[in-house]
C-alpha cells in the first residue's frame, strides 16, 4: 500500500513539473514571438514609402518585393550623419558632420578592443583569485559581489573628472581604460571555471620550469577558450548596441548606436519619419544578427570543461 502511494505521489509530482514546464515554455514562446514581431514589423516599415506608412502601419508593403521602397536604405546611407562639435585644435568650437563610413570605423574601434579588454581583465583577475589563496583573493571576491548587489549611483561625474584630469576625455584610450575592470558577472563565470580546474596541469608545468605567465597563457587560458570567446562575443554585442558611453565620454567619435540615437532624437533632418528610422535601425542591427547566426551554437550551447575543451 505504501509503495502504491509513493508511486502515486511521484506521478503527481511529475505532472506538476510538466504543467510548470508547459507554462514556462508558453510564456517564453510568447515573449520571443513578441520581439520577433517587432523585428519583422520594423523590416516591413523600413520598406514602405513615407506616404504609404500612414495608411498601412501594420501590413506588408504594397506591390511585389521588387517594388518596395528599397531606396530608403540608400537614402539612410547618404543621410545618416551625426553633427559633432570639434573640441580641440585650431577648429575647436566648429561643427562638422560624421558620415556612415566613419561611424562604422568608430564603432569597430570602440567595440573590438573594449570587448577584448572587458573579457581578458575579469579572466585574469578570476584566475589569480581562484588559484592563489591569499587574504586579498577573498577581498577581491567580496568586492565583486558587493558591487553587483549594491547599485553604484552618481559615478559619471567622477569618471568624467578623472578622464579630464588624465587628458583621456574624448579619446578611445579613456574608454578602453574604463573597460579594464574585473567587476561584474563574468568574473564569477571565470572564477568558477578556474576553481574547478585541477592543479595537475600547472604543477606539471612548474616542474618543467614554466613561469607563472607561461602557465596562464599557454595552459590555463586555452582550457577556457570556449568560455573566453563566448563572453567576448556577448560583450561585443553589448558594446555595439551601446550609445551612452560614446555620448558621454567621447562625443567627437560617435558610433552607429550614437548615430541612431541622434536620428531618433532629432527633428530637423530627412530621416525624421518612421520608415527612415526603421531603415536606420535595420542597417545598424544587421551585423549583430549576422554575427548571432554565425555563432549561435557557441552562444546557446553548453560549455563543457575538461583537459581538452573549455
Amino acid at each position: 500500500m505504501k509503495k502504491v502511494e509513493k508511486v502515486a505521489k511521484t506521478s503527481a509530482r511529475k505532472r506538476d513539473i510538466s504543467a510548470f514546464n508547459i507554462v514556462v515554455f508558453t510564456v517564453l514562446l510568447l515573449y520571443c514571438l513578441f520581439f520577433l514581431f517587432l523585428i519583422v514589423w520594423g523590416a516591413f516599415a523600413a520598406l514602405k514609402p513615407v506616404d504609404e506608412f500612414d495608411g498601412n502601419m501594420l501590413g506588408i508593403p504594397h506591390g511585389w518585393p521588387w517594388e518596395w521602397a528599397w531606396s530608403n536604405f540608400r537614402v539612410v546611407f547618404r543621410k545618416f550623419n551625426v553633427p559633432i562639435t570639434i573640441m580641440e585644435g585650431p577648429f575647436a568650437g566648429f561643427q562638422r558632420e560624421v558620415g556612415m563610413l566613419q561611424l562604422v570605423g568608430n564603432t569597430l574601434l570602440y567595440t573590438l578592443p573594449s570587448a577584448l579588454i572587458a573579457t581578458f581583465i575579469p579572466c585574469l583577475a578570476a584566475y589569480l583569485t581562484a588559484k592563489y589563496t591569499y587574504r586579498l583573493s577573498g577581498i577581491v571576491y567580496i568586492i565583486v559581489i558587493v558591487t553587483m548587489v549594491l547599485p553604484i549611483v552618481g559615478n559619471y561625474p567622477s569618471e568624467l573628472q578623472l578622464l579630464r584630469t588624465l587628458n583621456l576625455y574624448n579619446t578611445f584610450w579613456g574608454v578602453w581604460l574604463q573597460k579594464a575592470n574585473f567587476l561584474g558577472m563574468y568574473f564569477l563565470v571565470f572564477y568558477a571555471i578556474f576553481k574547478n580546474t585541477p592543479n595537475d596541469f600547472a604543477e606539471a608545468a612548474q616542474i618543467d620550469g614554466a613561469s607563472e605567465f607561461t602557465i596562464f597563457f599557454r595552459i590555463m587560458l586555452p582550457l577556457c577558450t570556449t568560455t573566453f570567446f563566448t563572453v567576448m562575443l556577448i560583450r561585443f554585442i553589448e558594446f555595439w548596441n551601446d550609445y551612452q558611453i560614446p555620448l558621454l565620454y567621447m562625443p567627437s567619435h560617435p558610433t552607429l548606436s550614437y548615430g541612431l540615437y541622434s536620428v531618433y532624437t532629432s527633428s530637423s533632418n530627412e530621416l525624421n519619419n518612421v520608415p527612415m528610422r526603421m531603415a536606420s535601425t535595420i542597417m545598424v542591427i544587421i551585423p549583430i544578427i549576422v554575427l548571432f547566426l554565425c555563432f549561435k551554437k557557441r552562444l546557446m550551447g553548453n560549455i563543457s570543461m575538461g583537459g581538452l575543451k573549455g
